[in-house]
């Protein structure tokens, strides 16, 4: 081989210019930083060169690969590297253990015997340095370094920095791609449901797909990279679509549908890697294996892979992360699923990869696990609430019927649970029924039916005596619905439904703070109220009457009753139709209640027919008196704690 020095000018630039060329084809920056030191190691025909980088910030030098030697750091000034970094000095030595710069600890460590080196430091088009060759014990007769390797290098210097330089602004332009599109993504989730770490998991369960599937790992990580986007869409969804915490209804499912359209048409048009994949999983990520999916309805291989991969990290994900409206799925329950779907709504193969690379999903599940911080809220205020489920007194578009959720495994009727809580209302295992009417006991028949494969408790239902034998009689009869107490569960042997006669005037616990009692209330049929009690206070609802006498009477004698919640069906335009159906008015509520000697009470307000919502609405103002009255919607809260709201 020609030694380097014998080479002339046209030689050695077409030298340079090869080394450069191969530089050109590389993205990694320490892929760069290798062929660098190759190139400089050649032109001096040095045994070993080494490409130190400046870090501005730590004030340190470093590289990350060196001919034989591990990646090091080290401060900016160590050293004869340090000081041709901090002087701007090129620097020649033959002999180092003859500068007292030099440290030998290196060579004992290795065995390696350096004689002669040379640095040269490498600035940048504002006369910055950025960092430096080093190239040690020359290949020559003599071992040492002269002017000429000098020149020779220097020149290489001069076309290393603007390469660094340009690899570096590049890795930073990708890096700010890659955190804009983290934090769209972000931002598309947390104007949701979900919570910052969610993206993170999705993206690391993509990657870990990704591979598994075949993906070198360039493009695994651009998926990696991408998947945050598959929400982005959502920033075009109105809020109360977004944020609202119950189903949606049928023109609410269309709009959010919608998202994966409207994030594709954000992003489609860049030229940019990383941002036409985020465009691929927005559009994709939402489509089925079978076909059923949206919004193309593309089936199998149509879909892109990154859709494919984004789908199945985004449910596993979704079901396994515990939210403020709902708990995580057990594992067992989201891998029967996952089974279940398997060439229905998921890739078949990435539901095999998926459980051969499961240690791998779930050890980054527990890295980047939720952690939930409480908000700093009155205790007492934050414990007496319950929420009401359905506030209606009779069934529309967009209204639900009477249900008050009082914990997680007791309601009080039964009118609009499945709504709200779909597949939670499997944790309901008491009904406290009011009276017999369908208003109010619905869905009684609908979370058995739609979720009785998921039930592991005997529902039970708690009412008075002729409201448990209207239920037997006219609706659990095999008749209107299926006799589901006849029925046993599939997960245990024990029947599914199971009925309670109650008494009146008589305390039924709950749990250790939590108390029900059912008093007497005027209506068509056997009805009663209740009177639900979490540490010492108490709120009172008497569900559908016509005369509160009775309720009065209790009102002024419990001082625990903090709040009350009446019903009020009908516009006062209708005492006749009120006073054969047991309903009240506006007039005749609030003509009776005017009769209550406490003023400390909070009036809430429900059962309205949705047709006569703001007339009713303008008679309550009208008629409120003393009382300052709040209409219940589906899903607000009531609140019942001595304390008074703010």
């Amino acid at each position: 081989m020609k030694h380097t020095r014998g080479l002339g000018a046209n030689e050695i630039l077409q030298m340079i210019f090869t080394y450069l060329t191969e530089v050109s084809s590389l993205r990694e920056y320490n892929d760069i930083i290798m062929v660098l030191a190759n190139m400089g190691r050649a032109l001096t025909s040095s045994d070993r060169c080494t490409v130190w980088v400046v870090d501005k910030e730590k004030q340190e030098i470093w590289t990350k690969v060196a001919h034989g030697i591990d990646a090091i750091r080290l401060p900016i000034d160590s050293g004869i590297v340090g000081s041709s970094i901090t002087t701007g000095q090129k620097i020649i030595i033959d002999d180092v253990y003859l500068d007292e710069r030099f440290n030998s600890d290196i060579d004992k460590k290795t065995g390696y015997r350096t004689k002669s080196m040379m640095v040269i430091p490498m600035f940048d088009n504002d006369d910055n340095i950025i960092g430096a060759f080093q190239v040690i014990n020359h290949k020559g007769e003599k071992g040492v370094f002269d002017t000429r390797d000098m020149e020779r290098l220097m020149l290489a210097s001069t076309y290393a920095a603007e390469t660094l330089v340009s690899a570096r602004l590049t890795n930073e332009i990708e890096d700010t791609q890659k955190e804009v599109v983290f934090t769209m993504g972000a931002i598309g989730e947390s104007r949701s449901k979900e919570t910052g770490n969610h993206v993170k998991r999705v993206a690391e369960y993509s990657r870990i797909l990704g591979l598994a599937y075949g993906m070198d790992a360039k493009e695994a990580e651009l998926l990696k990279q991408a998947s945050p986007m598959h929400d982005i869409g959502k920033v075009a969804i109105p809020d109360a679509i977004l944020k609202k915490p119950g189903r949606f209804n049928d023109e609410e499912r269309k709009v959010m549908d919608t998202h994966a359209e409207l994030g594709f048409g954000m992003i489609k048009n860049s030229d940019r890697p990383l941002l036409q994949a985020a465009a691929v999983v927005a559009y994709e990520h939402h489509e089925k294996w079978n076909g059923s999916g949206y919004p193309r309805k593309l089936k199998g291989e149509e879909i892109h892979i990154y859709g494919r991969i984004t789908a199945l990290a985004d449910v596993f994900d979704a079901l396994g992360s515990d939210r403020i409206y709902k708990k995580a799925w057990d594992d067992e329950r989201i891998f029967n699923l996952f089974k279940e779907e398997r060439g229905e709504h998921f890739d078949p193969k990435l539901i095999d990869l998926f459980f051969e690379n499961l240690e791998d999903i779930l050890a980054v599940r527990e890295q980047f696990k939720d952690e939930y911080q409480e908000k700093v809220v009155d205790e007492e205020v934050n414990t007496k609430e319950i929420k009401i489920l359905g506030a209606y007194g009779t069934r529309a578009k967009g209204f639900g019927t009477s249900s008050f959720l009082l914990n997680k495994s007791n309601v009080i009727d039964a009118g609009n649970i499945l709504a709200t809580l779909d597949e939670e209302s499997i944790h309901i295992e008491t009904i406290w029924l009011t009276h017999s009417h369908l208003d109010h006991i619905s869905d009684i028949a609908y979370i058995l039916d739609n979720y009785f494969s998921m039930r592991t408790k005997t529902l039970n239902i708690m009412g008075l005596p002729g409201t448990i034998k209207a239920l037997k009689k006219h609706f659990f009869n095999n008749l209107i619905w299926p006799d589901f107490s006849t029925i046993t569960l599939t997960k245990s042997d024990i029947p599914a439904l199971s009925y309670t006669e109650i008494e009146l005037d008589k305390e039924y616990k709950l749990n250790e703070n939590e108390s029900l009692e059912a008093f007497k209330t005027d209506h068509t049929v056997p009805s009663c109220g209740y009177i639900f009690k979490r540490e010492g206070d108490s709120v009172l609802i008497t569900a559908d009457t016509y005369d509160l006498d009775n309720v009065i009477e209790i009102i002024d004698s419990r001082k625990d009753i903090n709040s009350i919640v009446i019903e009020c069906s009908f516009p006062s335009t209708m005492p006749i139709l009120a006073k054969e159906s047991k309903h009240l008015t506006p007039r005749l509520l609030f003509k009776s209640i005017e009769n209550i000697k406490r003023d400390d009470l909070r009036l809430y307000i429900n059962h309205i027919k949705p047709s006569f919502l703001d007339k009713i609405a303008k008679e309550i103002h009208e008629y409120k008196g003393k009382f300052k009255p709040i209409i219940l919607k589906d899903e607000d809260f009531i609140n019942f704690s001595k304390k008074p709201l703010t």
